[in-house]
């Protein structure tokens, strides 16, 4: 039973880092800026 609650525990922090950083990109709009380079790439791959 221990090891379950470690296992359970782990999970928990690994999701609130993973919720912080999507949290920090979308409030810092990073994911925005990289959706913008992303089309800017493909736009630059069409003409050569």
């Amino acid at each position: 039973m221990e090891g379950l609650g470690a296992i359970f525990v782990i999970a928990i922090i690994i999701g609130v880092v993973f919720l912080m950083r999507w949290l920090g990109a979308w409030m810092l709009r990073i994911d925005e800026v990289i959706n913008i380079q992303s089309e800017i790439l493909k736009e630059l791959k069409k003409r050569n």
